[in-house]
């Protein structure tokens, strides 16, 4: 039986935002660099063009931020990690405890900015079925991550026959 997933940090909002003022910024830059080296176009269409940027930024900014915070949570079961996200597209991923190799936590500067984290789960299956859940206070991560190996280490080990293997600790 799934219970209710754990919602990120609220803060996780702010970082999102931040995301967008920059990548608005940097469009802003662009349009002027636009009118200004490309003679072909006037001032009022690369003016206009930044006023588009500078509306939709903002309502991504306040609707979408809200709902994508809203519909982003993780559970950690016993034998498996749920992830869900998504605001346009929904995405629901799990990973099962066996599949895990590696657990890591990684901060960018605006997440350090925050004391926000994320924690990295990188699977037997690729890239692809790698597993990242943002918007975790650190604490939180290192709890987590500590947990979901502390289980892998206790999960038995098999040889290429599918026989469990005895594993001493001088071999790890």
């Amino acid at each position: 039986m799934m219970t209710d997933y754990q919602d990120v940090d609220p803060a996780y909002k702010t970082l999102l935002r931040l995301i967008i003022l920059m990548d608005t910024a940097l469009l802003l830059v662009l349009c002027a660099l636009l009118t200004r080296l490309v003679p072909i176009v006037p001032l009022w269409a690369g003016t206009t063009i930044a006023g588009l940027i500078i509306l939709l930024a903002g309502t991504y900014a306040t609707f979408w931020v809200n709902k994508r915070y809203r519909l982003t949570g993780f559970q950690v079961q016993p034998q498996a990690v749920y992830f869900r996200t998504g605001a346009l597209w929904r995405t629901q991923t799990v990973v099962t405890l066996n599949r895990i190799q590696h657990v890591e936590i990684t901060q960018g500067p605006l997440e350090r900015l925050l004391k926000l984290a994320r924690l990295v789960i990188y699977t037997a299956g690729g890239r692809g079925s790698d597993l990242t859940i943002p918007g975790l206070p650190v604490a939180s991560a290192e709890t987590i991550r500590d947990g979901l190996l502390q289980r892998i280490d206790e999960q038995p080990r098999y040889d290429e026959q599918g026989e469990a293997e005895a594993v001493s600790d001088e071999h790890l």
